[in-house]
């Protein structure tokens, strides 16, 4: 039972943290357009799966840890894993920046 409760509290951490960091991301990079191109304009769904990929890399490898659900099974992405999606989600979060070009 308090492994069940520890659970679901920890998804709804999850879910919270995903929020959050999917808004503040969503907020500076609009700032950020907004600077570069001097037009606001809504981003693309390139950045909501390079976002998403970017707080995978970033739960995995330290949210996780620090979390009310411990378990055996909670291990860090590789490095080769964790480069691979960091790049993939940076290159994802550029796209509206270059196709604004």
């Amino acid at each position: 039972m308090v492994k069940l409760l520890s659970f679901v509290l920890e998804l709804l951490r999850l879910l919270v943290l995903l929020g959050l960091t999917l808004f503040l991301l969503g907020k500076l990079q609009q700032f950020v357009y907004q600077i570069i191109c001097g037009e606001s304009t809504e981003i693309g769904i390139t950045f909501l799966f390079g976002s998403i990929l970017l707080f995978l890399v970033l739960y995995r490898n330290y949210f996780q840890f620090k979390g009310w659900y411990k378990s055996d099974m909670n291990r860090k992405l590789d490095k080769y894993t964790t480069r691979t999606y960091t790049i993939i989600s940076l290159g994802l979060l550029s796209v509206p920046f270059w196709m604004s070009i």
